[in-house]
């Protein structure tokens, strides 16, 4: 058996080859390499078809799968798929930070319910090469914390599980998993609630590629069901599975969630949608739990302010996120 399954979702754009490069440099790692291309375009399909070809003496395990359908459809269908101790779903624009991943295999060792990988941003090849240079992150394993780390969940490519868990629970949250596109977090949050040892690795071993709205050109309402789905993917399985909690505990968590995820959404949401839609289309969701009054405040403070101003914050916020 593997110790760690990689899976790969690809579609239209090729960003993968940098990825499967990042790949052919992990040798001491005992690994499936998989990816699922989604594609429906015979010209890229010829395109990335040569393209897996090339890396398949490159890459030992590799196998390549074609799938259409919808993320949410296929991360049920192929995450309890194969023989592993863990696997790792990967976006196809992320990087891995190969020199700091190949630490991580003292700690597959552990029989740990799953692992979250902590990661660098960037949106060019220069942010890539910045973050490259800096000082190398702590090497360092902690317990998962509920409400310091709740926010991390929904990062798809820093989440390693342990495929036993997935089959010990799936089949019982299955219906869950579509109901949002986070459908990990309801799997995740699961996890950590039953068993009890899911960690955080402070070592930074993904670089997570950020700023890329390309895929909502075509349909910017896509943007408006994303900001949805911010909402329902972490609340819906924290009012589900963390029953006990109080009231001020929930409120910690929906602050967290909102400014660190949620928020910027919303920004880019009433840049194509305006408040009035934007606000209205969430309006349900924003239920789900008790709104604390400080998010309550800055939605008010969001509704009233100027669109050259709220544009202003959301580039202050960005570059912020970027350090």
């Amino acid at each position: 058996m593997k110790t760690l399954t990689l899976l790969i979702f690809s579609g239209e754009r090729f960003t993968i080859r940098s990825l499967l490069n990042d790949i052919t440099k992990l040798n001491n790692l005992n690994l499936n390499v998989v990816v699922v291309e989604w594609s429906e375009k015979k010209t890229i399909l010829r395109k990335k078809i040569k393209l897996y070809n090339s890396y398949k003496k490159k890459i030992k395990n590799f196998k390549v799968y074609f799938q259409k359908g919808n993320f949410e459809f296929k991360y049920q269908m192929f995450i309890n798929k194969f023989n592993s101790r863990y696997i790792l779903l990967i976006g196809d624009d992320d990087r891995i930070n190969y020199k700091n991943f190949e630490k991580i295999n003292k700690y597959l060792k552990f029989k740990f319910s799953g692992i979250t990988l902590s990661f660098d941003n960037f949106k060019s090849d220069r942010d890539l090469k910045i973050n490259q240079n800096k000082k190398e992150s702590i090497d360092k394993i902690r317990s998962f914390d509920l409400f310091k780390d709740f926010h991390k969940i929904g990062y798809i490519s820093c989440q390693i599980i342990n495929v036993k868990y997935i089959r010990n629970i799936l089949d019982k949250e299955n219906k869950y998993l579509s109901k949002t596109q986070f459908p990990q977090n309801f799997l995740i949050l699961k996890i950590i609630k039953k068993f009890k040892n899911w960690k955080i690795l402070e070592l930074s071993c993904i670089h997570n590629r950020v700023g890329n709205l390309k895929s909502y050109d075509k349909n910017k309402d896509d943007l408006l069901i994303r900001l949805k789905s911010e909402y329902s993917g972490y609340f819906i399985p924290v009012k589900k599975y963390f029953t006990n909690l109080k009231h001020s505990q929930l409120n910690n968590i929906y602050k967290n969630i909102f400014f660190k995820n949620i928020l910027s959404w919303i920004f880019v949401c009433i840049k194509h949608h305006g408040k009035v839609k934007t606000f209205k289309y969430i309006n349900e969701v924003r239920k789900i739990l008790n709104e604390p009054f400080i998010v309550k405040l800055c939605i008010i403070f969001i509704y009233i302010c100027p669109i050259f101003l709220l544009n202003i914050l959301r580039i202050f916020r960005r570059m912020i996120s970027l350090k």
